[in-house]
């Protein structure tokens, strides 16, 4: 497996491997290319935005995409997506994304990871050592 930092003609398939990692369960998403293409290139346009590839076989299997969220007394990174397809899943692809990315954290002196998940995968950011925080994630509908 081969982890390295994206470049602008890894779009494509970043967004293939995220909408096929995201069409089974628990999630059952139905994403086109279009729309996979529109995310991530949305996600990488962010302030300081990080992706990183997780590839075999110059096949793209997973990444990690987010990017830098200046507060008052420090940055955070905020992971908007980490997504590894079906079938290299529980095989290390995620938990080495997010050991990638804190070597490049470390570098740049951003201590805090954020980011939002499913109950289903709790388990295994916590054993990633992600903890819960205050914050409550709220959601309408309009």
């Amino acid at each position: 497996m081969n982890y390295r930092i994206a470049k602008d003609n890894d779009i494509v398939g970043l967004a293939n491997a995220m909408a096929l990692a995201y069409s089974e369960a628990p999630w059952y998403e139905n994403w086109t290319e279009e729309r996979a293409v529109r995310r991530v290139k949305g996600i990488l346009g962010n302030y300081q935005a990080i992706g990183l590839v997780a590839e075999e076989n110059e096949e793209i299997v997973g990444g990690m995409l987010g990017y830098i969220d200046p507060f008052a007394e420090e940055d955070f990174f905020y992971v908007s997506e980490l997504f590894v397809v079906p079938k290299k899943k529980k095989q290390g692809v995620g938990k080495a994304l997010l050991g990638k990315l804190e070597v490049i954290l470390q570098e740049k002196q951003i201590s805090v990871i954020q980011l939002m998940s499913i109950e289903n995968n709790e388990a295994f950011y916590a054993k990633c050592g992600l903890g819960k925080d205050d914050v409550s994630v709220l959601f309408k509908r309009c």
